[in-house]
């Protein structure tokens, strides 16, 4: 008797998530509740150009807050995800593990 499988197909997926390093951004920041600019830039190893990008992309979609302040005169960035933003990542982490669920069991 024939199988029938459904072929998860990369169009299907979240494209601002997907892309490899907002993936990153948003599982570190999933998993901090909160970091800095700074922080990111560390943990994730990325420049500050870079960084930047991709965190305008995530805010551009309310997939994260950004709050801008002093501390002790010196300006920290801190981000963290959005109620959309958890939303995105628990859809695009679901429809990746009922793909996988299908064809590595």
């Amino acid at each position: 008797m024939p199988r029938s499988y459904t072929v998860l197909r990369f169009q299907d997926l979240n494209q601002v998530i997907h892309e490899r390093t907002r993936l990153a951004i948003m599982s570190y920041l999933i998993a901090a509740r909160e970091a800095s600019f700074s922080e990111l830039k560390e943990e994730l190893r990325l420049t500050d150009g870079n960084l930047n990008l991709h965190m305008k992309v995530l805010e551009k979609n309310g997939y994260v807050a950004v709050r801008k302040e002093f501390v002790r005169r010196r300006p920290r960035t801190t981000y963290q995800t959005t109620a959309r933003g958890r939303r995105e990542f628990a859809n695009y982490v679901a429809l990746l593990e009922s793909a996988l669920g299908r064809h590595w069991r």
